[in-house]
């Protein structure tokens, strides 16, 4: 009898162990990717990360899963490009200018009047996905999805609708943008570098008098409470995506890396969706929120369009080469 005892007590042991062991190798093989954004708590994009979050532990038993530092608190993009390629994060949904840190041909299709309407821009990503896949593995990130940020407009605290206009104006340029500030040079106007956490304030002071931003951007941010004028003519479609270092992007098993593209492509579908439909919404109730639509006749739509030709062509060179252009271009007739 005291050797069955003996035996029952090494066995339930054993088993003690293995559960021991078990619970250490589930907790070894669950990986939680680190994504920072500017994107704040409550927003769009932060739903659907919450949502993608949600789908991706359900698909791994909770072995893969999401840590999302929203509202910029990690810093701003380049500095969260940096703590990528330093290993602090792992990954990151930017706009471009966060994009442009890791392959500036994505530019591409943000220049001022290339693309026109989601759908150009759609068909032009797509077209181009493998060549851009390419380009950011070669700097050290993989691409798991476009995102859009929105139609961008011109608001002031005046009536804005000519380039000739810009001449008296102080607008907001991003410090780490690549084609504003081509913009700004073409139309002869000086822009103020900050970076987005300080543009309010400047607007507040007056310091910054225009921003070139999509409507729901300039809603959330209270920009909107004083940039009360809205030239109703977008000037071009901001892009953005959300990246995963190289390094940290190999580590994963391919089940796991397949579950990231697979999940991720399905909520980057969700996102561009639900991010027009806000855009609609937003441009509808601009009024209720104080902020006049001025009218753009076609002569000076015209003039637009030519600055913006004027601006393509000033940027050839620092973020594409004339090919990529006139490639991504063709997609805009």
């Amino acid at each position: 009898m005291k050797h069955v005892r003996r035996l029952v007590l090494v066995m339930l042991g054993c088993l003690a162990g293995l559960a021991v062991d078990a619970t250490h190798m589930r907790a070894q093989e669950t990986r939680t990717i680190s994504l920072a954004t500017l994107a704040p708590p409550g927003s769009t994009w932060a739903r659907v990360f919450d949502a993608w979050n949600r789908e991706l532990r359900s698909q791994s038993g909770g072995a893969l899963q999401l840590r999302v530092y929203g509202g910029g608190v990690q810093g701003d993009e380049a500095e969260v490009i940096r703590k990528i390629r330093s290993g602090r994060l792992d990954a990151a949904a930017v706009t471009a200018v966060g994009l442009a840190q890791i392959h500036r041909p994505a530019l591409v299709f943000q220049m001022p009047g290339i693309l026109r309407t989601y759908a150009q821009l759609d068909h032009a990503r797509t077209a181009l996905s493998a060549e851009m896949q390419s380009g950011f593995t070669s700097g050290g990130f993989h691409l798991l999805g476009w995102a859009d940020v929105g139609q961008s407009r011109l608001f002031s605290t005046t009536a804005t609708v000519q380039p000739s206009d810009m001449a008296s104006r102080h607008p907001w340029v991003w410090r780490d943008d690549l084609v504003l500030p081509a913009f700004y040079e073409v139309i002869h106007s000086n822009p103020v570098p900050l970076q987005v956490p300080e543009v309010l304030g400047a607007i507040q002071t007056g310091r910054v008098d225009t921003a070139v931003t999509p409507p729901v951007a300039c809603l959330a941010l209270q920009w909107c409470s004083r940039l009360t004028h809205m030239m109703d003519m977008p000037l071009t479609i901001v892009i953005g995506g959300t990246v995963i270092g190289q390094t940290q992007w190999a580590a994963l098993p391919a089940a796991q890396q397949t579950l990231l593209e697979t999940t991720g492509e399905q909520f980057h579908t969700l996102a561009r969706r639900n991010l027009r439909h806000d855009e609609h919404d937003a441009l509808t109730s601009l009024g209720t929120h104080g902020v006049t639509a001025d009218p753009v006749s076609a002569a000076q739509q015209q003039e637009w369009l030519t600055a913006a030709t004027q601006i393509r062509t000033h940027l050839v060179g620092q973020i594409a080469d004339q090919a990529l252009v006139d490639r991504v271009a063709a997609f805009g007739h």
